[in-house]
């Protein structure tokens, strides 16, 4: 982790980024005074499971991953795309992160002070409003996580991570996947060779072109068929 930084960009970027912001102009110097920007570098924490949530963080680039964590056992929950937020979950209950956050590639990251966050929420109904929207959204794409884990057969499982990591990270059928087979094994409760059985048949069956770390979707309507009756 480099020297943190502070711009301009960072604070415009997440007051876009949260729909209907309604931060005052009194909130946004008070947030101005308490953040702080950090370059995260490839698989560094940038928030541990069960450390105090001394932030609210925001992804302003770069791609990060979620997982819980239990003695020596992991268990990837999602890839979060840039301009996320996390932490949101800390603003109102015990003020410790609820899952542990690595760095997939280089990460730009705004800390803002979890204490100048709650005082802001109390305050502007408007801006807790926002948050609480973003808190939601995360919530339904947990829950649909968890039930494709707990339902799904194996390419069921498979068809809608490919599906999730085109729509809501790469926003494209065909992309560079900065995870690994085992971070792609792991996010589809599934073992290495389970996991690469599935991806190369999709492949034999022309849903999906395979090249290293590059995966395109061929076939969209086949693999949505997979994710909703597999």
């Amino acid at each position: 982790m480099i020297e943190p930084r502070n711009t301009r960009e960072c604070l415009i970027n997440f007051c876009k980024d949260i729909e209907d912001c309604h931060l005052t102009k009194d909130d946004i110097s008070l947030l101005n005074k308490h953040r702080v920007e950090v370059k995260y570098h490839k698989g560094e924490n940038i928030c541990k499971q069960g450390a105090f949530a001394t932030h609210l963080i925001y992804i302003k680039k770069g791609l990060t991953k979620s997982y819980l964590e239990d003695d020596a056992k992991v268990q990837n929950i999602c890839v979060n795309p840039s301009h996320c937020i996390l932490g949101m979950q800390s603003i109102t209950s015990q003020d410790v992160f609820y899952h542990s956050v690595s760095a997939l590639e280089e990460v730009d990251a705004c800390l803002f002070d979890m204490h100048i966050i709650q005082t802001i929420a109390k305050r502007n109904v408007g801006f807790t409003y926002s948050i609480l929207t973003k808190v939601n959204e995360a919530q339904v794409l947990l829950f649909e996580r968890f039930f494709s884990l707990s339902m799904k057969q194996l390419n069921g499982k498979m068809a809608d991570i490919l599906i999730c990591l085109a729509d809501r990270v790469y926003n494209s059928d065909s992309f560079l996947m900065n995870l690994s087979r085992k971070d792609l094994a792991e996010l589809t409760a599934m073992s290495n060779e389970s996991a690469t059985r599935v991806l190369k048949e999709f492949k034999d069956d022309g849903i999906i072109k395979l090249d290293g770390k590059s995966i395109i979707i061929l076939d969209r309507n086949k693999l949505e068929r997979l994710s909703k009756f597999g």
